[in-house]
């Protein structure tokens, strides 16, 4: 694969007229090529199984949130905002509602400190955003859709969304950002510190409190998500020490059966979000290591889980370490960061 990866998307977009062609991101499509037919496959098996949000740059050069459908079509900006910048969408848990932060335009759309920005709660569709403020970081839908996780200085607490009273607490126990909380409300996950020697992820009983090391302690890890089962999290595996770029992985939540889902040589990848049923798995791969992403020439795919560990482009160093990883296929979904993926009708 590597630069012959077709974007199917864009091929898709500029098909339809969305956004009266506009493709997020301003990157062209490439030239279609012989390796299609498998992304193509892949494209038609997703193509109407709910909807998409991510964040990416428009016209006018700021960050807003967009829809589309899992196969990158029926593109949608849901914000629009030239004087703001949206990011980090979440759909809920029952498909109704969506949370994301914004911030000035002037303000950098930054990996480690988007959630630290003004929390915005809205309709699926981004229709009727009410603005519930700053100080509500890293929130994480609850699994009845009616109560928020965030982070404080010291706690991680839930919230009740409609009186935004604070129901229950417990400490941090060194969870710093990214926060989420798994569909059978057992669980949190986060990015932690004290684990071992730098981030790593973390688990925490939602119950006692109690925090246990998902992935390697080691090396650097970010940017957790739970499968739809709460026993699994997918998460970004930082700088391994053999080739320098992050790497998609998977592990159970008391850190068993690690493995690697995506890696790839000049390309650092974050965001790993699962589709509803587990099945397929959305990825970010960016040019340079987040921080600060709209320097990061980022963009989105999508890949069957069945299908994992997959190595993209070429490296002699990847294929020795992963000799079963297999070359694809990878649905190319352009540009644009952080997707989310919801089986909800949306749009008809």
């Amino acid at each position: 694969m590597g630069k012959r990866i077709v974007s199917l998307v864009a091929k898709i977009a500029l098909c339809v007229g969305v956004v009266e062609g506009f493709v997020p991101g301003g990157l062209a499509a490439p030239a279609p090529g012989a390796e299609d037919r498998a992304a193509a496959e892949l494209a038609k098996e997703v193509g109407t199984r709910g909807w998409i949000v991510f964040s990416a740059q428009g016209p006018q050069g700021d960050w807003d949130l967009w829809l589309m459908r899992p196969d990158g079509s029926m593109r949608k900006n849901l914000t629009g905002t030239a004087e703001l910048n949206e990011a980090a969408a979440r759909f809920s848990p029952d498909g109704r509602k969506m949370l994301y932060y914004r911030m000035p335009r002037a303000a950098a759309v930054d990996n480690n400190t988007y959630g630290t920005h003004e929390l915005v709660v809205a309709r699926a569709d981004g229709s009727e955003p009410v603005a519930l403020g700053k100080g509500w970081w890293w929130a994480a839908w609850g699994p009845d859709s009616r109560t928020l996780a965030v982070l404080s200085k010291r706690e991680v607490q839930v919230l009740d969304l409609a009186t935004r009273q604070v129901l229950r607490s417990l400490p941090r126990q060194g969870i710093v950002q990214q926060l989420g909380w798994s569909a059978d409300g057992k669980w949190f996950c986060g990015t932690a510190n004290g684990l071992g020697e730098v981030w790593a992820i973390g688990r925490m009983d939602a119950r006692t409190g109690r925090l246990n090391a998902v992935s390697d302690t080691d090396c650097y890890n970010c940017t957790p998500d739970w499968f739809p089962d709460s026993r699994q999290i997918v998460y970004s595996k930082g700088l391994p020490r053999t080739e320098g770029w992050a790497q998609l992985w998977m592990a159970g939540g008391d850190g068993s059966r690690r493995r690697m889902l995506y890696g790839e040589i000049g390309r650092h990848v974050y965001g790993g979000a699962t589709s509803p049923d587990g099945k397929y798995v959305l990825l970010t791969r960016s040019q340079q290591d987040l921080g600060r992403v709209d320097n990061s020439q980022t963009t989105m795919a999508l890949v069957r889980l069945a299908d994992t560990p997959i190595v993209g482009g070429s490296s002699a160093i990847l294929r020795k370490q992963y000799p079963q990883a297999k070359a694809g296929p990878v649905l190319d979904l352009g540009p644009g960061w952080e997707p989310h993926w919801s089986d909800a009708a949306l749009v008809r």
